[in-house]
């Protein structure tokens, strides 16, 4: 029986549901709590059989092991229940492959990077979407998607279809204007080109959102996020230097690709997401410039508030 479950207990329970997986150093950054506090609580909600945690192997390059929390399935249903959200038989201990844990760890940087930037800077305020958000929502008879369709014109008709990692708005009260992002995460295991141009190499990747500006399908977004958007902004965060320098010239290569910002985590990490950190349309030899414009550049980090 799930019992003395605090109040601070429920905000982690709620960044597990919401995030899937979480660091603990995560979970410290979102809740602004120090990693000790936090690993204590932990072992209270592992003891009510709320919370899991596995080590994640790491390559000789990288460290030491780092435990992976997510919630068990009683966790889950505990989790559906306090938000009035029926349980289902999908709802069962979750199990991730290696890979799988980089993509969904660094995402989950970038989140709680715009997460930070609305908690210290009051005029902005985001909105959010991945996959498992809109999963949370459809279960709450929600039906939002982000998953884009977009017919193509040819003979036979063909149809594109393709998941951003994220969709994010920022917006600015006092200037009343948004900023609508998507985010794409790469680990760098697609292929940068294939050579029969395969729909998941990051070249068809750039054409997708090509196209979803064409077709002015964003628009979209108006009504989901409840702002007027002009355009979109294609952030890449890349894992490795090399990795964003090839995917700056694929980037040079494919205009108009000036929508296209690219940066890699070590920048991430080092100056925070909303510094002079990224290279616009590819352009990684130029001066690098903050997705928010050279007046709210920021060098806000979530390691800033961690106690």
């Amino acid at each position: 029986m799930i019992s003395q479950i605090t109040k601070k207990d429920k905000e982690l329970i709620e960044y597990l549901g919401k995030f899937k997986l979480l660091t603990i150093l995560q979970l410290a950054a979102l809740s602004q709590r120090s990693s000790q506090v936090i690993r204590r609580r932990l072992r209270h909600l592992i003891g009510q059989g709320i919370v899991s945690s596995s080590k994640r192997i790491y390559s000789e390059k990288r460290g030491r092991p780092e435990d992976i929390i997510f919630l068990t399935k009683e966790g889950r249903q505990f989790f559906l229940k306090q938000y009035g959200i029926a349980s289902t038989d999908k709802d069962d201990d979750k199990t991730f492959d290696i890979g799988s844990i980089d993509h969904e760890l660094l995402l989950n940087w970038v989140l709680i990077h715009f997460i930070h930037l609305e908690n210290e800077t009051p005029d902005m305020s985001i909105k959010w979407l991945t996959l498992n958000t809109v999963n949370l929502q459809q279960e709450q008879q929600n039906r939002i998607s982000i998953m884009e369709h977009i017919a193509i014109d040819s003979d036979p008709p063909q149809k594109i279809e393709f998941v951003p990692d994220s969709v994010l708005s920022i917006t600015h009260s006092k200037l009343q204007k948004s900023l609508l992002f998507f985010l794409e995460v790469d680990m760098g295991t697609e292929a940068i080109v294939s050579a029969n141009h395969e729909s998941k190499d990051i070249r068809q990747k750039i054409i997708n959102y090509q196209m979803l500006f064409h077709t002015g399908r964003y628009k979209r977004y108006e009504e989901i996020f409840n702002a007027k958007f002009n355009g979109f902004r294609l952030l890449f965060l890349t894992n490795t230097a090399a990795r964003f320098v090839n995917l700056c010239r694929l980037a040079q290569e494919m205009p108009p690709s000036d929508f296209t910002w690219l940066t890699h985590q070590e920048h991430m990490f080092s100056n925070g997401l909303f510094d002079k950190i990224w290279a616009r349309g590819g352009k990684h030899e130029d001066i690098p410039q903050s997705i928010l414009g050279d007046k709210f550049s920021s060098r806000i980090t979530v390691f800033d508030k961690i106690k």
